[in-house]
């Protein structure tokens, strides 16, 4: 007998995004980030979202009503490099 698993979220109306795994997986085959992050890309070929060993991701855990079970990590700071001194000119010296 061949069981087709039952997706976590079955309500249509439910206020997750259109490609969450939660439409389509039971919650024990996909995982819950906090937000977007490198560690869950978007993959264009299909539309979803998958860790890097292809578990699917959600990424909107307020939406379908879950703690993260993966935290993704804070981005990384912008670097701004210094601007080199400017030499004053003979002219803006005076005052």
């Amino acid at each position: 007998m061949d069981e087709t698993p039952t997706p976590f979220v079955t309500n249509p109306d439910h206020l997750s995004c259109g490609i969450c795994p939660a439409l389509r997986l039971p919650r024990e085959a996909f995982v819950v980030f906090d937000r977007p992050s490198r560690e869950c890309p978007f993959n264009p070929a299909d539309g979803h979202r998958y860790t890097a060993d292809g578990t699917p991701a959600c990424v909107h855990p307020h939406k379908v009503g879950l703690a993260p079970d993966r935290i993704a990590p804070p981005p990384e700071p912008v670097v701004i490099p210094a601007e080199p001194a400017r030499r004053r000119r003979w002219w803006q010296a005076r005052g």
